[in-house]
């Protein structure tokens, strides 16, 4: 029964590669070193296909054992790595050298494309040939709404791969652990990080109501090349920043325009007006280089009339092994988190970065970082 549900899934594929126009696909090749295919390893007695309730409500068949999963971005990519990176089929998103350096052998996967902005770079063909199990189409929206439901069931229809909905929301992150450990038979795995998730949310959250009004930081999240792009509260990208009390200058609307969600253009201008106490620098998927960034900042002297930079409070956001604080907006907010509270309330926090770096990579990445790998990652902290 199983087998002929596998021959069926890749027969449709096939057909529809031929068949349609599909828009919502790239067509060139997937980039990376695409390595043959490990043999399936037979399906263990009593396996039955078993169904599961999204994180947007739809009902997911799971036809087979999970051997090979893609999520359709680089918020997904990151829990994928995090539950285990050995089930992943592919990339969604380049990494850098950098970020390759924490990947072992699997950052020579394929970059598979994704589905980011207005211009989705996933290949069709390459998602069929890789042999997925399962699509994790990580929202990248803070709530899952009706286009995460069109995007996934359309993804689904074109490829014939069981897709399955995953909230970015921070106050999801166990509950999204949970839900993946679960659909990649990893349920303690999954269980163990969702715990660790929810308990230093929740021990964040009881320290973070006792801080006053007056003690709240007014900050300015620049990004883009030139530091002149952000988010505002309410977005996504600066959800974090909400959780930790600070009070976000940016007065704007969330961009969305081309399909894109965040990084809308702001004039210095407007910066210097805002005048925030803290300017946090985020570089990530921008050619900015990181380790000169804030530095352009804190030397230019158009910027030089912000408190921020008066007082030289600009800070570059940790990279490694993927952003802390977005760019995604993923799990490692839950080390970002820390960092931050370190940095806008010194009088309330004083957590040891070093250490908690360590116990992160150890649960999330099972790396043992030493001295250099910790220098390197927080140097420019």
């Amino acid at each position: 029964m199983i087998k002929r549900m596998m021959v069926k899934k890749y027969i449709l594929g096939m057909i529809l590669i031929i068949l349609l126009g599909v828009p919502l696909f790239a067509r060139g090749s997937a980039q990376g070193i695409r390595q043959p295919l490990p043999s399936r390893p037979e399906i263990p007695p009593g396996w039955k296909p078993f169904t599961i309730i999204d994180m947007g409500g739809r009902e997911a068949l799971i036809e087979r054992p999970v051997q090979r999963v893609y999520a359709i971005n680089l918020i997904g990519d990151t829990f994928i790595r995090a539950i285990d990176i050995s089930k992943a089929a592919g990339w969604a998103n380049p990494y850098t050298r950098d970020e390759k350096r924490y990947m072992g052998k699997y950052a020579q996967l394929p970059m598979l494309g994704g589905w980011m902005g207005s211009s989705p770079t996933a290949n069709l063909e390459e998602l069929v040939k890789a042999d997925i199990d399962v699509i994790f189409v990580t929202a990248a929206a803070l709530k899952i709404g009706p286009a995460e439901h069109s995007m996934a069931d359309t993804i689904q229809s074109q490829t014939g791969i069981t897709t399955v909905l995953i909230s970015n929301n921070l106050y999801d992150t166990g509950n999204a652990l949970r839900l993946m450990g679960k659909v990649m038979e990893l349920e303690e795995r999954g269980e163990l990080l969702a715990a660790y998730c929810d308990t230093e949310l929740a021990k964040m959250e009881t320290a973070l109501a006792k801080i006053s009004e007056k003690e709240r930081k007014r900050i300015y999240y620049a990004e883009g090349i030139q530091g002149l792009h952000t988010d505002p509260s309410g977005s996504s990208h600066a959800q974090i920043f909400d959780f930790m009390r600070a009070i976000n200058v940016a007065d704007v609307e969330e961009f969305t325009g081309n399909g894109m969600h965040g990084q809308g253009a702001v004039s210095l201008e407007q910066v210097i007006a805002w005048d925030p106490e803290i300017i946090l620098r985020n570089t990530t998927m921008t050619q900015a280089n990181p380790s000169a960034a804030v530095q352009a900042i804190l030397q230019n002297p158009d910027w030089a009339g912000i408190k921020a930079v008066k007082e030289r409070k600009v800070y570059l956001t940790p990279l490694l092994p993927t952003n802390w604080v977005d760019r995604p907006p993923s799990i490692n907010r839950i080390l970002g988190m820390k960092w931050l509270a370190n940095l806008f309330y010194p009088d309330h926090f004083s957590f040891d970065m070093r250490s908690e770096a360590k116990e992160y990579f150890r649960l999330f990445y099972n790396l043992e970082l030493n001295n250099e790998e910790l220098d390197h990652i927080l140097g420019n902290n």
